[in-house]
């Protein structure tokens, strides 16, 4: 994701020029063109303190997930009590405290104010507004059902949420043993091993080739740490700006996740309920299937998936069934392609959609119960054998010497 500077015109004469974060400059003017803007010149914003912040600090949401369904709520309940949208949008501009929130809403007011549609000036905003959202707000300006699409779309993302915060508070207690086990480690190697190591100067005798091999690295460790912590971390912070901001990183990144043992299924069935469900939600609020599989497949986590689906939503297009095109891509399970193909001929693809997600996010939840329960025991003993190596190698020659002396 790129910064880029784009100075276009407004169906009502207006010359604008704004930021916008997007893949690339050509996804960029398709967006904008998109929404009626002429676009007069789009650059790439570059500069070496921007490039440096990018890869030492940590990327976080212009607007928090609390704030957006704060908005959310406060939104559908002005469009309820029959206030028009302009006043509706002044009125939250002066509630938001977050000041970039607040920017965008600003301009989001004026674009509105100027004659475009709610939903073309939300999708202006993709860092703050998601695909899934704006198309849910067009349906529901098409429908005259802002405040329905609004409420649905909530409900939509409390579900998410709800996944999202079960899979990260599952993996805590194994990240933090494992985070306890390797200071341990480094205690061991960095502190403990070269004191040891100056009494075996004195020792006389050889010592164990395991017990040499620990002494060497741990004295390397000690007289270079000066060079390897700041090594380490610019080898991970170029590493995450690289797949940051390269597509085909990301895409690579993405299908080694895959991979991974126990892990890859859980990130299929996850990206599976994550399109379902957004293709429930969007044909529930009156997306055709053909925008619908659009903005679903753009909004799936997982981009080597997001990126087949998006190649095969071009049968959806020329008339192919659902289920099919879906198929197609190789990385659906077969029983959501089953259970897709039954919803079409039987006329009740929206809730056969909704079911297929329920399931997949049961599915994920027994699944990460499973994994863990093999995980924690498997990561206790490995890295209990580890520290009990380090001390074996350490006090081996200690052993040795006693018996020596009996």
């Amino acid at each position: 994701m790129a910064e880029y500077v784009c100075k276009y015109g407004t169906l009502n004469g207006e010359i604008m020029q704004r930021t916008y974060f997007a893949e690339s400059e050509k996804t960029l003017r398709e967006q904008l063109e998109q929404q009626g803007f002429y676009v007069f010149v789009i650059k790439r914003k570059l500069d070496i303190v921007g490039f440096v912040k990018a890869i030492f600090t940590i990327r976080r949401k212009k607007v928090s997930d609390k704030e957006f369904m704060v908005f959310n709520q406060e939104l559908a309940a002005l469009v309820h009590a029959g206030l028009p949208l302009l006043q509706c949008l002044e009125l939250l501009m002066d509630r938001v405290d977050n000041r970039d929130f607040s920017l965008e809403l600003e301009d989001v007011y004026r674009q509105v104010k100027s004659g475009i549609a709610l939903s073309d000036a939300f999708a202006s905003h993709p860092d703050i507004f998601p695909s899934v959202y704006a198309a849910s707000i067009l349906a529901g300006e098409k429908s005259g059902t802002i405040e329905q699409v609004v409420r649905r779309y909530m409900g939509y993302m409390k579900i998410m949420l709800a996944i999202r915060t079960k899979v990260l508070s599952s993996i805590i207690y194994p990240c933090l043993l494992l985070a306890l086990s390797s200071a341990v480690v480094g205690i061991l190697v960095g502190y403990v091993i070269p004191k040891f190591s100056d009494f075996y100067k004195g020792f006389g005798g050889q010592l164990p080739w395991f017990t040499r091999l620990l002494v060497a690295v741990a004295l390397f460790v000690r007289s270079n740490y000066y060079w390897i912590i700041p090594a380490l971390i610019l080898t991970v912070a170029f590493g995450q700006f690289y797949v940051r901001t390269s597509a085909k990183a990301r895409v690579r990144a993405d299908q080694i996740k895959l991979r991974l043992p126990f892990l890859g299924r859980l990130w299929t069935k996850f990206s599976i309920s994550q399109l379902m469900r957004t293709l429930h939600t969007l044909l529930a609020g009156g997306i055709p299937l053909v925008n619908a599989m659009d903005v679903a497949a753009g909004s799936v986590g997982n981009r080597l998936i997001s990126e087949e689906l998006q190649r095969a939503s071009q049968g959806v297009k020329e008339g192919e069934p659902l289920w099919s095109t879906l198929k197609s891509t190789g990385l659906m399970t077969p029983m959501s392609v089953e259970m897709v193909k039954v919803g079409e001929e039987t006329g009740a693809l929206e809730e056969m959609l909704k079911n297929i997600s329920d399931f997949y996010d049961e599915e994920i939840d027994t699944n990460l119960t499973n994994v863990l329960a093999v995980v924690e025991p498997v990561l206790l003993i490995f890295m209990g054998l580890l520290i009990a190596s380090i001390l074996l190698a350490m006090y081996y020659p200690l052993f040795t010497l006693y018996t020596t002396i009996r």
